[in-house]
């Protein structure tokens, strides 16, 4: 079975959104809940979930009952989008259970429901993952001339130093889970530089076509405009005198950072396999928007930091009496 980039990426996404969704519910729960490990694993699994459905837009089916490739299972593409729009908008009402039930219930029907169905070995997805992927059936699905998983094969050839790069990324990814105090122009310094990597990324895969870069800007913006109409992160602050802004340690940076880490290792690998496959328009489309999403994120982030710095100074009541004090003197 050919392994297609697009489908790769796809069931990476969704796998992840399997895994990850459980630590989303779990952080939440009633008892002991964890707020910042739920929004970090939170904007993980929307984001794997985006990708998931994105994906799905351009993968076609002939095995099942189908319009031209199109089945049922594509059905639940604008559900996905309509339930994750739900959900924000009922978090942004301060409608908490609401979330948790939107949530709850794209988890069970998208990730598990869906998920199982579409795993099923035999099918086609299935065959690739258990088959072509990890090797568990049918010794005729695996790609490699000496029988080793693709998988496993794909980490035995990867390059010495992408380790080194994703040692480096997590040693930034954990400075970010600490409080600390920093300047403005620090605040700026991870979403450029994390910004260029994933520009770098969509450029050196795929040169720097119109579509291409169309795509990486507008999963910037899409994000951009979402992130900055939620609520900044908890218990940032920002001190005037120092001219420096607290920042509550955070599990989402460390997150987006292997998020982007991943993007780019996927992509590499797809390359390897199929050194032809960045002149496909969708799977270059595709990834760029990725890519861009990521951007949007951490831009988002940075613009809410910064407005902490741009807010109207309040004036304190003790500040105030002694200003109408001298007045009336």
């Amino acid at each position: 079975m050919e392994l297609s980039p697009l489908i790769a990426v796809h069931i990476t996404a969704a796998l992840g959104a399997v895994v990850t969704g459980p630590v989303v519910l779990w952080a939440r729960r009633e008892t002991g809940p964890k707020p910042k490990l739920h929004r970090a694993f939170g904007y993980a699994w929307v984001t794997l979930m985006l990708i998931t459905a994105i994906t799905a837009i351009f993968i076609r089916d002939f095995q099942i009952p189908n319009i031209s490739g199109i089945t049922p299972i594509h059905a639940l593409i604008p559900v996905v989008f309509g339930l994750l729009i739900l959900a924000f908008w009922f978090l942004s009402k301060g409608n908490i259970k609401g979330h948790r039930m939107t949530m709850l219930s794209l988890y069970i029907g998208a990730c598990i429901v869906a998920g199982a169905f579409t795993l099923i070995p035999g099918r086609y997805m299935g065959n690739l993952v258990f088959g072509q992927w990890l090797g568990l059936i049918s010794p005729n699905h695996q790609s490699s001339a000496e029988g080793t998983p693709l998988l496993i094969q794909i980490l035995i050839d990867t390059p010495l130093w992408v380790w080194g790069l994703l040692a480096a990324l997590l040693v930034l990814g954990i400075s970010q889970t600490r409080n600390r105090s920093v300047g403005l122009a620090r605040i700026v310094v991870l979403p450029l530089g994390m910004g260029a990597f994933s520009l770098y990324g969509t450029i050196s895969a795929f040169d720097a076509s119109p579509t291409v870069l169309g795509g990486w800007a507008a999963g910037l913006v899409l994000l951009l405009l979402v992130v900055t109409q939620m609520p900044r992160p908890a218990g940032a602050s920002y001190n005037s005198a120092t001219r420096q802004v607290h920042l509550p340690g955070s599990k989402v940076p460390m997150a987006l950072i292997m998020g982007v880490f991943l993007t780019k290792y996927t992509v590499g690998a797809s390359l390897m396999l199929d050194p032809d496959i960045n002149a496909n328009a969708t799977f270059a489309l595709t990834i760029s928007t990725i890519y861009g999403v990521f951007t949007g994120i951490f831009a988002g982030r940075a613009i809410h930091l910064m407005r902490l710095a741009l807010r109207p100074r309040d004036v304190t009541p003790s500040a105030h009496s002694s200003h109408l004090s001298a007045i009336n003197a």
